[in-house]
């Protein structure tokens, strides 16, 4: 099944010229999705091998969607697969080896028919694997090989061993005690393996292969006020590893992800080994607003419209950073995906809410948006008038 978007498109004002390292046009291309669902799993991936990125996106207990871009304001939506069994957590890649990116989210992966246009073939790893929020494909026992670790407030922190026929059973292996959200990976000591992020700590994978995990404080994250303190809001972040000051020790960025009012910041990895942190502010809502301005999304129980924002690392240290908002139109976004959906070698976004509030921009319309960055549009132009 396809659906031609492009009849419900329209186009979004850049932001201003003072910003044009970050400056963005906004697309709107899809609004024909029902408002009785909630939208997550998203991916962006070449689903159809043409060397494209398209954008994957999947209803909460439902149906999966794929799009493919025409024109930046003109979009094919594809019926990926039916009965998504996940909540918020989805990946893609190639889970079978045959060249084609697959799809997993919760305790199913979706395998790609090498028909560009065709549903998927839906095969289940873990029948009891439901309400994954964080799911994060990566080599965690050094085999050179991927495997899936999920987490959720309803199920523990757990990774997936693929088999080489991965129509059969996963081998899963247990970590412990999970969270909503905060999910990562990353070399936090040093010693060539990955290790795992949790929020508020880190697991030491003590062998390199995954078998043993010892865990290490990171530091707070924000509490929940005292308005909104619901048990999924506690330590609920989205996290990310890298060398923020570029010492060549792997840091941390974490933004909050549940809570109103939510913040950003980074932490040092003082000595490289995840012993001793240091915590940077990267945003600090003011005290007089419950904007949730770290996860712009629509159905959060905001008093401010959703902006998107971009902190930039301006001296590449995390010590001077410059605020620039990219979009300020009264559309929010959940779960936004980021890459080089146009070719031109600049970073675009794609993005959708969780939900749609009834009074943004779209009348309480559910909607995909397309994030064009039009900085080397604007680079270009400037270049030709010197």
């Amino acid at each position: 099944m396809s659906v031609p978007t492009n009849r419900y498109s329209t186009k979004g004002s850049a932001t201003a010229s003072a910003d044009v390292p970050f400056q963005f046009r906004a697309h709107i291309i899809d609004t024909d999705l029902s408002k009785r669902r909630y939208y997550a799993q998203t991916a962006l991936a070449d689903i159809d091998n043409d060397g494209q990125l398209e954008f994957v996106m999947g209803q909460q207990y439902g149906n999966i969607f794929w799009y493919k871009r025409n024109a930046n304001n003109r979009w094919t939506r594809y019926l990926l697969g039916r009965n998504s069994p996940s909540d918020v957590g989805a990946c893609a890649f190639d889970v079978d080896g045959d060249g084609w990116v697959d799809f997993v989210t919760g305790g199913a992966w979706y395998q790609n028919p090498r028909i560009p246009g065709k549903p998927f073939k839906r095969h289940v790893f873990d029948r009891r694997l439901k309400a994954v929020h964080d799911l994060v494909a990566a080599d965690i026992d050094g085999d050179g090989q991927l495997e899936v670790l999920t987490m959720s407030d309803k199920n523990n922190l757990r990774w997936y061993k693929i088999p080489a026929d991965p129509t059969q059973r996963w081998e899963k292996h247990d970590i412990g005690t999970s969270v909503h959200a905060g999910l990562c990976v990353g070399d936090i000591d040093g010693d060539g393996d990955l290790d795992i992020v949790r929020s508020n700590v880190w697991l030491e994978n003590v062998n390199g292969n995954g078998s043993e995990w010892i865990w290490h404080p990171i530091g707070p994250s924000s509490m929940p006020p005292a308005d909104f303190c619901p048990p999924f809001a506690y330590n609920a972040t989205r996290s990310q590893v890298c060398d923020v000051n570029q010492d060549g020790n792997n840091d941390i960025v974490f933004t909050d992800a549940e809570i109103p009012g939510g913040s950003v910041w980074w932490m040092e990895n003082i000595d490289g080994k995840g012993l001793t942190w240091k915590r940077h502010e990267i945003y600090t809502p003011p005290k007089s607003t419950n904007a949730a301005t770290s996860a712009p999304n629509e159905a959060k129980e905001d008093r401010r419209a959703p902006r998107f924002y971009i902190w930039e690392n301006v001296a590449g240290k995390g010590t001077h950073r410059k605020e620039h908002v990219d979009l300020d139109i009264n559309l929010g976004g959940h779960e936004t995906v980021i890459g080089d959906i146009t070719g031109n070698g600049t970073l675009d976004m794609l993005t959708k809410p969780w939900r749609a509030h009834q009074e943004n921009a779209l009348q309480g319309k559910m909607y995909v948006m397309f994030l064009e960055n039009v900085f080397s549009r604007a680079l270009r132009n400037s270049e030709s008038k010197h």
